[in-house]
């Protein structure tokens, strides 16, 4: 694994999320470590994001991609009265734009 500061937007729904910090690639993945919103630490794993990564022109050991992710979430169903009826479920897509820099 190499050492790399990475900056990541996330976008959707017309909102945008960045991240920036230190993180870890390996020869197809970048691993960031992360924290929940319960304050719990945790590793995430952009997977194949490397292979995808292009050289930025006039700039070395910089890369960057454009990174899209398929999640199924779940939500709760209500009737017309706001009673609970249920969970339901839905894929949502996500898009990223990651960008990274070598560290060593």
């Amino acid at each position: 694994m190499k050492k790399v500061v990475y900056g990541i937007s996330r976008y959707r729904n017309n909102d945008v999320t960045k991240l920036t910090g230190v993180g870890y690639i390996t020869d197809e993945d970048l691993i960031i470590a992360c924290l929940s919103k319960n304050q719990k630490p945790y590793l995430r794993v952009f997977e194949g994001c490397v292979k995808q990564a292009k050289a930025i022109d006039g700039r070395d050991n910089e890369f960057k991609c454009n990174f899209y992710e398929i999640k199924e979430i779940e939500y709760e169903v209500k009737n017309s009265s706001g009673e609970s009826v249920g969970f339901d479920t839905k894929e949502i897509e996500l898009e990223y734009n990651i960008w990274f820099k070598y560290a060593d």
